[in-house]
């Protein structure tokens, strides 16, 4: 009896404590509750289990069926604000990079009709100062924003508090170092740094905003919980995989498959309705772009899957090309693993320890590098003539300077020919898959 008494005490001790406004709570900005300003850059655990003891049950029987339906009401607005949020995110991120890359291609084609060692120059330049831009502000102001932001985000929706992955200026981190990395033509993708995005733009929304920097709104700051946010970060998650590739089943699937360890139905139904939300602003932008209201890649750099061209069938004689195209990359893939493994960790253990400057150097050398690779390999390649085209189709051989899609001629001795790794090099990501 008297053991049973102590331990209802400490539960509603708890249960009050877990209430108590925190005194650093400005300062939190979508770090989690259980942080504290003294030992900020300590890594805690968040707690998504709720105790059901005899004051949970009794505040619970006090509430009616319209805070109820209240409560589920906005969080199924707080679902249409983050797939809103996310889609004109992914939007402005995709528009920024093939703009970036239209007129980098543009200006570089243009001055290479006079002089190829100038184009080189300024091809290498703009992409330098892209890539700068880029690192510059991720390491001096939002270092969380670094990398994909994936495994950031699957710690803290199975129960790490993380500081730092999903505070405001790290959004502004990830959007500013996707459009400056990717535009500037490293071998990277905007696919991971969605979804990171999507998270953000999700805790930002749950707790009203960024109190830090009185961008706040009090009437949206419904939900303070852990498991409440933790469901947001779930939605913002299929939200960012939705954008990238304008699927949201998989969105749900990302989010249950490869993020989330709990789930639970009535979740589901929001995530997929997030994802939705999200399809339905991308594909109105695709629509906008199709007009040319994009800039200088008219399709606005979002992956459209058409395969009602493709071959419907195959032949038994093709099934021993591709188990061994399958068994060689397969290897290969191995092997690029294990060496990025052993990269990875001497650049963790010797370069970085080194400071942000050496992080700086190393983005921009690689940047030359991948610059001087990009520009030079289609100088040794020979040009091929150009294929016969069909009078109604849009398609033209070769395409004028700058713009986006197949046939670029570059360093061609005739007019009808083209260079087929200018076409990989000297196109946005997107843009070479079609």
């Amino acid at each position: 009896m008297l053991s049973n008494r102590f331990q209802n005490g400490m539960e509603t001790a708890r249960l009050v404590w877990s209430r108590l406004p925190r005194s650093d709570e400005g300062d939190l900005d979508g770090v989690g509750l259980l942080s504290t300003t003294s030992n900020r850059n300590c890594v805690e655990s968040l707690d998504y289990e709720v105790i059901e003891n005899y004051a949970y049950r009794e505040e619970q029987a006090q509430r009616g069926k319209l805070f109820v339906g209240y409560n589920v009401g906005m969080k199924w607005f707080f679902a249409l604000l983050i797939g809103i949020g996310s889609g004109f995110a992914a939007v402005f991120i995709n528009i920024s990079v093939e703009n970036f890359a239209g007129w980098k291609f543009s200006l570089t084609f243009n001055i290479i009709q006079k002089s190829y060692l100038a184009g080189c120059l300024i091809y290498i330049l703009i992409n330098l100062a892209l890539v700068f831009s880029s690192v510059y502000i991720i390491t001096q102001f939002a270092p969380a924003a670094a990398g994909s932001g994936i495994p950031e985000i699957k710690g803290y929706l199975n129960g790490i508090d993380i500081p730092g992955i999903l505070l405001l200026r790290t959004l502004i981190g990830k959007i500013s170092g996707s459009i400056g990395s990717v535009g500037g033509g490293l071998a990277l993708g905007k696919e991971g740094p969605l979804v990171h995005t999507g998270a953000c733009i999700a805790s930002l929304l749950g707790q009203g905003g960024s109190t830090k920097y009185h961008i706040s709104s009090r009437w949206l700051q419904g939900f303070k919980s852990d498991r409440d946010r933790r469901d947001l970060v779930t939605c913002g998650c299929a939200a960012g995989v939705a954008a990238a590739f304008r699927a949201p089943v998989g969105g749900v699937l990302f989010a249950l498959e490869e993020v989330t360890s709990w789930w639970r139905s009535q979740l589901m139904w929001r995530v997929f309705f997030t994802s939705a939300i999200v399809a339905v602003v991308v594909r109105a932008a695709m629509g906008w772009c199709k007009s040319g209201n994009c800039g200088h890649f008219g399709s606005g750099g979002f992956i459209i899957w058409d395969i009602s061209g493709g071959q419907e069938d195959y032949s038994f004689e093709e099934l021993l090309p591709m188990a061994v195209i399958g068994v060689i990359g397969g290897l290969l893939g191995a092997l690029f693993n294990q060496l990025t493994i052993y990269v990875t960790r001497w650049r963790r253990n010797y370069l970085h320890k080194k400071g942000n400057r050496v992080k700086i150097y190393e983005a921009c050398l690689i940047s030359v590098i991948t610059s001087v690779i990009s520009f030079g390999l289609p100088l040794l390649r020979k040009c091929s003539p150009c294929p016969d085209s069909d009078p109604d189709s849009e398609i033209e051989c070769p395409r004028a300077p700058g713009m986006y899609g197949n046939y670029v001629n570059f360093y061609c001795n005739k007019e009808k020919e083209y260079n087929d790794l200018a076409t990989i090099f000297f196109n946005t990501q997107v843009s070479r898959i079609f």
